[in-house]
């Protein structure tokens, strides 16, 4: 039997990229034509629910310690363990289904480990070990509870598995990010330990302190990669220039990796970070293995249908006779997505817009809060103010960063003409999360539907799923070459038309030395990425699909490629051969 074992805190809900990486592996026929078994391990956030519910609405529970709960006797199993360490834990099943092809289910084990009360001399023990074995010093962090939680579902990693999988003969662990980490280390203290039989991957979707890095510099990706560069050529590692990261956990976790059989980097420029980073670290033990966006069949009638779906919904908000092209950007609300660049780029393509008469709309569907308004205070928003159109400072409204980005949109329809901005704060585009707002069926895959581009400029970007889901619907993606996805498409178009346009930001920093990129103010990169957005807007322009005769031919050509984006073609020829390669499978 052959188990995968995916350690993350999306194990019970899909919440952002890594919870769609393993939703989309754990339901392609390929992967699961390798593995026996999957299981998704993390720790128990929250007791929610009943004793029977507590794996969500497409999961089975077997067993609730706490609960008292037990269907098949379950507690004889892991009874020793539970009292051993003072752990509870939550196993069971779930149901994956994909989002865009429900067709494709599969079922997988989780479980949940509660260890909030885990036995002190058992942990203390546990940091003594990693201090010695890994030069680990937990002590630094203890005040981490992220890092402390993640340390502790670690302990008994070894002996659960153990318990589950007593005949498994290959096991693969995936640490997604710096959260498997402690798990995948502690498979090295037990004696019982078979680096033939469990092979160990870190899953790089980013590497910590980079992101962390270019958020903080004024000059973000401009003077960040730029540095990479320079210090490359010198000699020089990432603490060499910048110092130690390691007040932060994720750093000395996320370097530990090297330990590791593969380090999985979802895109080109993680694998450069990440060996600036480590510059220690063997050559073939990193290898980048893309992401991909989900494809189910749709004609180009049906993006019509859902692109007067969209018009209809903002009419209703807007005096507005006719949108000849929508923008999106569907994103999470972080500094790394580099909003404010999409409203440089809006304004110079605004006086293109009026010089050819042409009107369009830039819906940006973006929240702080990752679950979203609940629908009956977004209700109350659009009676008392006209929601999303307007915005209102404070709770249930505009909170945090959204303030920020509220002004920008404000301050740019004072200005624009011919193209106006409208700032969703809600998590999901639907009747059911925009009640009133939407009064016919219309979902978030519409919008993706209806978008004739998504803009995706960001500064910090190991991949971007989202940049691209509009490509299969005849959309184009602009972005920029900060953004993993960038040489994904490059190495796909080649020699072909290209549905997309990338900024390269970073260019335009070659020339300063090292000291004056470290320097560089925020002031100083709005200028640069200006100029940069100037030089480009023409082409950019050309691109953009204006009218219906356009956009079916771009629909068109994008269909004989589209496959190449897929899944199930990235899982078949990059991700199962780098799995099969670290062991005798065939």
């Amino acid at each position: 039997m052959r188990v995968a074992i995916h350690i993350t805190h999306e194990a019970l809900y899909k919440v952002g990229g890594i919870g769609e990486v393993i939703n989309q592996l754990c339901t392609s026929p390929y992967y699961l034509s390798l593995f026996d078994k999957t299981l998704l391990y993390g720790p128990l956030f929250e007791y929610i629910g009943s004793s029977s519910t507590r794996l969500g609405k497409d999961g089975i529970v077997f067993y609730s310690s706490k609960d008292l709960y037990d269907s098949g006797n379950f507690y004889r199993i892991f009874r020793t363990l539970l009292e051993k360490y003072s752990i509870d834990i939550v196993y069971g099943k779930r149901r994956i289904i994909n989002e865009f092809n429900p067709k494709k289910i599969s079922t997988v084990d989780v479980l949940l480990v509660d260890i909030t009360h885990m036995k002190k001399d058992i942990i203390n023990y546990a940091k003594y070990l990693f201090w010695e074995k890994f030069g680990l010093s937990s002590d630094k962090y203890e005040y981490e509870w992220d890092y402390e939680q993640y340390f502790r579902i670690g302990i008994p990693y070894f002996e659960l598995i153990s318990l589950l999988y007593p005949n498994a003969k290959l096991i693969v662990h995936f640490s997604h990010e710096y959260m498997g980490i402690p798990c995948l280390l502690s498979l090295e203290l037990n004696p019982e330990f078979n680096a033939e039989k469990h092979k160990r991957i870190f899953y790089a979707h980013e590497v910590a302190p980079v992101r962390r890095l270019v958020e903080k510099l004024g000059g973000g990706d401009i003077s960040f990669y730029n540095i990479l560069k320079n210090c490359y050529q010198q000699g020089l590692s990432l603490e060499d220039f910048f110092g130690s990261q390691e007040d932060w956990y994720r750093t000395p976790l996320v370097k530990l990796a090297q330990r590791f059989d593969k380090i999985f980097a979802v895109g080109d420029w993680v694998i450069e970070e990440y060996r600036f980073l480590c510059p220690q670290v063997e050559k073939e033990k990193i290898v980048c293995v893309y992401n991909a966006i989900s494809l189910d069949h749709y004609t180009f009638e049906d993006k019509i249908s859902s692109k007067e779906k969209i018009k209809r919904s903002l009419k209703n908000g807007w005096a507005i006779k006719e949108i000849d092209v929508i923008f999106t950007h569907i994103c999470r609300l972080v500094k790394s997505k580099g909003i404010w660049r999409d409203f440089i780029l809006l304004s110079y393509l605004d006086k293109f817009f009026q010089e050819n008469g042409l009107f369009g709309v830039y819906i940006l569907l973006s929240s702080i809060i990752p679950t979203g308004r609940p629908s009956n205070e977004v209700e109350k928003m659009i009676k008392e103010y006209n929601w999303p159109f307007e915005h209102k400072k404070g709770w249930p409204d505009l909170i945090g960063y959204e303030i920020e980005i509220y002004n920008l949109i404000k301050s740019f329809n004072e200005r624009s003409k011919n193209i106006k901005a409208l700032f969703v704060n809600q998590f999901g585009f639907s009747k059911t999360k925009c009640p009133t707002l939407l009064a016919e069926e219309v979902d978030t895959i519409d919008l993706k539907i209806a978008s004739d581009v998504e803009l995706g400029m960001s500064i910090y970007e190991p991949f971007g799923i989202s940049h691209i889901e509009v490509l299969p619907f005849g959309g184009i993606s602009i972005h920029s070459t900060s953004c993993g996805v960038y040489f994904f498409l490059e190495k796909i178009f080649q020699n072909t038309f290209k549905p997309y346009y990338a900024l390269d930001f970073i260019s335009i920093g070659k020339n300063f030395d090292l000291e004056t990129l470290k320097i560089l103010t925020s002031e100083q990169r709005i200028a640069l990425e200006e100029l940069c957005i100037a030089n480009n807007i023409s082409k950019i322009f050309e691109k953009i699909p204006k009218n219906l005769k356009e956009k079916e031919l771009i629909f068109n050509q994008i269909t004989e490629l589209a496959k190449k984006l897929s899944w199930d073609e990235i899982i078949k020829n990059n991700f199962i051969p780098k799995i099969k390669s670290l062991s005798f499978m065939v």
